[in-house]
């Protein structure tokens, strides 16, 4: 590292300073800016510093914004004299050592130590402090500690709220915290790790401290100093539990083998740090905590375990610059980064800022993006500010499925409108067709597709196309209670319930379609058999024999093998009578039958007949007679022509000459090609390819058509090994689009759980995703995420006020997470009706030890109390008038006006009294509308005579809500 730059930890607006060094020159800046002009800094030196010692390691004072220490290659530690109102002084101490060595680190404390992190050397102490209290700094030669024997220091950093206290990196051993009024020397805690290099500490949290790994290995470790494993005084104590709370491997781009530079908290906002890396890259990384709580339930070594075994998380991340190889944002490499430091005290620049200084000495301001806008929308889903109303949602016309269909309906009608009869230049050509021509090899005629896939549609239709089409603010608001809406109208884990409440969105009602018929396939053990339990794996598991890693799933059997697998397959299509499959030759008939049925393609000849005539009444006609043709029922499909045709419905174009036709001559290829290009239906367009190619391949590759009928083409029409490169190939796709058509294919089972994790990235829709994977969780997957989406679904009906709904899930669930041994794997869930504050809605009851929060701890004896903390010292008398965890008061009594939770003034305390009470005046009633409270007696005597609120102004009729 050639060049360093450091924010003055002195600066205040008027003098916004910084230290310019140049390592490889031996030089000290002290600079000041002047002024920014489109991030360019420009400024003005103050004083410099110059034939200093070669240095590798050098530190701003904490308490002397004048004194800089740098730490030789030699090892010694030298104060510098910067001044500005001096600039002639030319004042310089040194430490010498006894063995000389290079300097790793160097830093300040609070109480005026001075401490240097020194190379390796045999039988002699690696980290001397220094006492720059003494009144003359010419009489100090020995270091006032010395620790560390034998062991490499490479960063050492002291805390600023406990002075006595500094962290220090142990070279490929540990990160260790000293207490200087300690004499034993060993270290109090220590972290076992080889990330000791560039340690920084959060001043806003000094709990957190930062660490990065040695050259060639950019990973960063956050530590939580309250974690550390406790030493024995003179040896080391066992430190097998103290790990990194976070790991970022790597933090950086490495495809150049990059190695961090630089490491520094921000100073201005708590939890985020910067890293500087040798490529040039500037990022800045904001940590978070969550309060998800794992279930005992749930085995900590399942995949995803591990990720929310911590509550901290990147929650996000900013790339102020690039690597300088970077392909679209790089640049030359001799403008790159070399140096950065955050401007925390003193910035002249609002938000937080980065100073950044290029090979060419130029200095600019990187600006960390501010967070986004907030707005405030109330559970109501409308937006207020300031106290004023800005939008509401439009009004409700039905239920939630009939107001989206109208509002899909206006945004999409334009966008994906299709023809259901194709063009009138299409009659009569089909009519040329003919049988009487051999069979002939696959065409490379291209088929045209259809403008917007399967999957594309759906998008939109859950984007409502957005950006190409965009919703007023009202209707956007209505939009965003579709969620809220379908719980209120029974969105919940009956399938039949839930394909009424979705209907606007076919692919959901596909969903719930197929997960009725793994429901039917599951039922009273219907996938059991041969020791395995087959229940609700999906069609990839089931013809690549891969049961999953759940034990739950054996049942009986010890060790499942392929043969087993296959076995159990058999005996489930023998018990369920299912028929002989005809299709292409395959080794695993069975197989292709139990996969037909998940696609709901197992239907007799009267089951496919009345599904096409539904097909029919809902104006999907081409659907339907394809369908019957792709099934296998040719004579279906002519019946179902004849009938559209006669009820002009179709136009008779020569459709059933394509039906029944075989072969045709390479002129009426191109001809049907022409055909194709000219239709807008996909799934006449997929018969025409298919005629045209004589290839079923050509069929799975139209994206157009859904998924479940590209894979019943592909399971009935192509050979075992282009079968599985299909079903391989559409489920990874499916996962990594999000795309919830794809839970055919990965069935509710572990990739279902990736699937899903993309789906609420893209979407949002949290709900789906919990109910669709209720029935295997935990049943028959031990996965955290569904844990955590449980949790944040159930908070959203507390918050809808979806007390009943809440009630409901929990109690279904519960009944579907039972073992085949009546073992209950939920635990007992909290009651679900509680007093809850209205300010933090956590529950009255819970009482929390105030020890544990940290606006106890920070509290300053000496200074007064904040406002908005005086509540904290009430909190102890245990009078329920304030909520236990925010300090919130209760809400008055809108008759007496009076807390709520406080006895009732007009009764005397006598014990006679107590004896009469009347039971109701301990009660707290609420409105549910218009959330007044009010004592219990005082509620029954006033709406005994009238209906509205007694509230000035509420105008609510509480009194009629029975």
């Amino acid at each position: 590292m050639e060049a360093a730059i450091r924010w003055s930890p002195h600066s205040t607006q008027q003098t916004p300073r910084f230290l310019l060094i140049d390592v490889a020159g031996n030089r000290l800046r002290l600079c000041q800016i002047e002024s920014i002009d489109k991030n360019n800094v420009k400024y003005k030196q103050l004083c410099q510093r110059d034939k200093l010692p070669n240095f590798t390691a050098f530190d701003w004072s904490k308490r002397d914004e004048h004194f800089v220490g740098i730490g030789s290659a030699s090892g010694e530690a030298t104060v510098v004299q910067i001044d500005a109102d001096r600039p002639q002084s030319d004042f310089i101490h040194s430490f010498p050592i006894k063995h000389q060595r290079k300097c790793n680190s160097i830093a300040f404390s609070l109480k005026n130590y001075v401490a240097t992190g020194l190379d390796r050397v045999r039988n002699d102490f690696c980290m001397n402090i220094y006492d720059l209290n003494i009144p003359s700094l010419s009489t100090v030669q020995e270091p006032y500690r010395k620790l560390a024997s034998s062991e490499a220091i490479t960063s050492i950093k002291f805390y600023s709220g406990q002075p006595d206290t500094l962290i220090a990196g142990v070279s490929r051993q540990c990160v260790r915290l000293y207490d200087l009024r300690d004499s034993g020397g060993a270290g109090v805690a220590q972290y076992p790790t080889r990330q000791v290099h560039n340690i920084a500490i959060d001043p806003l949290d000094e709990n957190y401290f930062v660490s990065a790994g040695p050259t060639g290995d950019p990973t960063v470790s956050v530590w939580d100093r309250r974690f550390a494993a406790r030493s024995n005084p003179g040896t080391p104590g066992d430190a097998s539990h103290a790990t990194a709370v976070l790991e970022i491997r790597p933090v950086v781009d490495n495809s150049q083998s990059a190695t961090i530079w630089s490491l520094r908290y921000s100073g201005t906002k708590r939890a985020c740090f910067g890293v500087l890396s040798n490529t040039g890259e500037v990022k800045v990384i904001e940590l978070a905590q969550h309060l998800h709580k794992s279930e005992q339930h749930q085995n900590s070594t399942s995949p995803h375990a591990i990720a929310w075994s911590s509550p901290h998380y990147n929650k996000v991340s900013h790339n102020l610059r690039y690597p300088w190889y970077d392909e679209r944002h790089g640049g030359d490499e001799n403008s790159r980064v070399i140096a950065c430091d955050f401007m925390a005290a003193g910035n002249p620049s609002s938000g937080q800022c980065v100073l950044a200084l290029h090979p060419s000495r130029e200095v600019e301001v990187l600006k960390v993006p501010n967070p986004a806008p907030r707005i405030n929308v109330t559970a109501l889903e409308e937006i207020y500010k300031n106290r004023v109303l800005v939008a509401r949602p439009s009004p409700k016309q039905g239920t939630v499925s009939e107001d989206l269909i109208e509002l899909q309906n206006r945004v999409l009608g334009e966008k994906h409108s299709i023809n259901s009869v194709p063009k009138d230049s299409l009659s009569g050509r089909l009519d040329k067709l003919t049988i009487d021509h051999p069979r002939r090899k696959a065409s490379t005629v291209t088929i045209p597709s259809a403008a917007h896939s399967s999957r594309d549609m759906h998008e939109d239709i859950l984007t409502m196309a957005y950006p190409d089409a965009k919703l007023g603010l009202s209707d956007t608001l209505k939009v965003l209670e579709t969620q809220k809406r379908r719980c209120q109208e029974g969105y919940n884990l009956d399938c039949r319930k839930n394909k009424e409440v979705v209907a606007n969105d076919p692919w959901l009602v596909e969903l719930w379609s197929l997960i009725t018929r793994l429901d039917v396939l599951a039922y009273e053990g219907g996938m059991i058999d041969e020791g395995l339990d087959l229940s609700y794996l999906g069609v990839v598991s089931i013809w690549a024999n891969k049961l999953g890693s759940n034990e739950r799933r054996l049942v009986g059997a010890e060790t499942p093998s392929k043969s087993t697998f296959v076995d159990a397959i058999k005996a489930i299509c023998r018990k369920k009578e299912f028929p002989t499959f005809q299709g292409i030759q395959t080794t695993f008939p069975e197989h292709r039958q139990l996969c037909l049925a998940m696609c709901g393609w197992n239907l007799s000849k009267k089951g496919l007949r009345e599904r096409c005539m539904a097909l029919m009444d809902q104006g999907e006609h081409h659907k339907a007679i394809v369908l019957a043709v792709f099934k296998g029922y040719k004579d279906v499909a002519l019946d179902l022509l004849r009938y559209a045709v006669q009820q002009k419905l179709l136009q008779n174009i020569g459709l059933g000459a394509v039906i029944a036709c075989d072969y045709v001559s390479e002129e009426q290829r191109h001809m049907c090609s022409w055909m194709a290009e000219e239709t807008d239906d996909p799934y006449l367009k997929a018969l025409l390819a298919y005629f045209i190619s004589g290839d079923w391949n050509s069929v799975t590759e139209m994206t157009q058509l859904s998924l479940t009928d590209r894979v019943g083409v592909a399971i009935k029409y192509l050979d075992d090994e282009r079968l599985s490169s299909f079903l391989k190939f559409a489920q990874t796709e499916a996962i990594v689009y999000g795309n919830i058509e794809g839970v055919l294919l990965t069935g509710l089972a572990e990739k279902a759980m990736d699937l899903f994790e993309h789906y609420i990235a893209k979407f949002g829709d949290i709900q789906t995703a919990v109910l669709a994977m209720a029935r295997t969780n935990p049943l028959y997957i031990n996965d955290h995420r569904w844990a955590y989406w449980k949790d944040i679904y159930l908070a959203q009906m507390q918050t809808w006020r979806a007390f009943l709904e809440r009630t409901h899930f929990i109690k279904e669930h519960n009944v579907r997470s039972v073992t085949r041994n009546q073992q209950s794997l939920n635990k007992p869930s909290s009651p679900a009706l509680s007093i809850r504050c209205h300010n933090c809605q956590m529950n009255l009851a819970l009482r929390r030890n105030l020890k544990n929060k940290r606006e106890y701890l920070a509290t300053d004896p000496q200074q007064p109390m904040p406002p908005h903390k005086r509540f904290l010292g009430r909190q102890s008398s245990g009078n329920g008038l304030s909520c236990p965890n925010c300090g919130a008061q209760m809400p008055r009594c809108g008759l007496c006006m009076m807390w709520l939770g406080s006895p009732d003034p007009a009764k005397p305390g006598s014990a006679a009294a107590l004896a009469e009470e009347d039971l109701e005046a301990r009660l707290m009633v609420f409105c549910m509308k218009c959330t007044h409270g009010f004592h219990g007696n005082h509620a029954r005597d006033w709406f005994a005579r009238h209906a509205m609120c007694p509230v000035p102004d509420c105008q609510c009729m509480c009194g009629l809500m029975k």
